[in-house]
């Protein structure tokens, strides 16, 4: 996938391509932010923007994306171009361990057989053991002038800063909603309606949008709708048994993303009246009144108190607990007229 095919990052791109052409390329690159946002593909990118038999020239050089080389390291059997993964053995948490740091070393060695550089990507380089990341910073203390070190990461505050320091910084940003919602409309063939649904819902991630069905998130939207606002927030019994059945069905972190973006859209429209719901737009007219009988401060007091049992599942917080406490606060700033049985 040359540049040319990259949706955004425009500025990353623009970056490289310079440093490629000035002749002023770095020897190891940090890619960074949000998961499936596009950073293998721009470094990719750029390993057949160096690696290409018959790059283009103009204002924007580019790989040509045809060639043998482009070919090989799309299929990563390029001599040239070595890619680390996570090993899949350990699949509750996989690691890149010593001996693929050590892969490198042997690539690194030799001068490249048919290209410019010696090209080596470590993708979610921040799952390396201690043994492997010091394994790699060795290599990255001394790199051979035709290597090239592209990392890529999601968590750039688990790399060792020795790391981290060696390396130039890039940080992609999520895109722009409308960017994606153009693309799923153009490319992925969908209609209007799920390509917005869809884009809403990518968190900017474009990776993540090609992954997103439609017709699931519609599923999702109504069934927490009918958890979030449903009438069991009258009863005292419906909400120990929802909170309950959350918990024992491992949905507790699922529950809290959608209960999230449900207040989200109450904000929006309480802090605005023009303001259209991002998420549940099926529920508009309701989220309106809710809008107008919940204050603001009492919405992001809710979403905080979310955001705490978010971080509580880490800490073990008993997250039954954590939940009815939640609905019976939701439902005081709902000011039922019916009480609590």
């Amino acid at each position: 996938m040359p540049f040319n095919q990259i949706i955004g990052h425009q500025r990353p791109i623009k970056w490289l391509r310079t440093a490629v052409e000035t002749s002023h390329l770095g020897h190891a690159y940090l890619f960074h932010g949000e998961p499936a946002i596009g950073k293998r593909h721009t470094a990719m990118a750029l390993t057949q923007f160096l690696l290409c038999d018959h790059p283009q020239g103009g204002s924007t050089p580019d790989a040509c994306g045809t060639c043998r080389a482009c070919h090989q390291v799309e299929q990563g059997i390029h001599p040239d171009y070595l890619m680390i993964q996570p090993e899949d053995g350990q699949k509750q948490n996989p690691k890149i361990k010593i001996d693929q740091i050590r892969a490198i070393e042997h690539l690194v060695i030799y001068r490249p057989l048919i290209g410019s550089h010696k090209v080596c990507l470590i993708d979610d380089a921040d799952t390396m053991t201690p043994e492997a990341a010091n394994a790699l910073l060795k290599t990255l203390e001394d790199p051979p002038e035709h290597c090239l070190f592209l990392l890529i990461t999601s968590r750039p505050e688990h790399l060792l800063p020795t790391i981290h320091s060696r390396c130039i910084a890039l940080r992609f940003a999520p895109l722009p909603i409308n960017h994606i919602d153009e693309f799923l409309k153009q490319q992925a063939t969908m209609d209007s309606r799920d390509a917005r649904l869809v884009s809403t819902f990518s968190e900017g991630r474009l990776g993540q949008a090609l992954h997103l069905d439609p017709e699931e998130l519609k599923v999702k939207l109504r069934q927490y709708w009918a958890l979030l606002f449903g009438e069991h927030l009258t009863s005292t019994t419906q909400v120990f048994d929802m909170s309950e059945t959350l918990v024992k069905s491992n949905q507790v972190a699922e529950a809290i993303y959608w209960f999230q973006q449900g207040l989200r859209d109450v904000l929006l429209l309480s802090l605005d009246e023009s303001n259209s719901p991002m998420f549940y737009r099926d529920q508009e007219p309701t989220l309106r009144q809710l809008a107008q009988r919940i204050s603001p401060s009492a919405i992001i007091e809710l979403s905080q108190e979310l955001n705490h049992l978010e971080r509580g599942q880490q800490r073990h917080l008993n997250m039954q607990i954590g939940l009815e406490q939640f609905f019976f606060h939701l439902h005081d700033q709902l000011d039922s007229v019916l009480a609590l049985e």
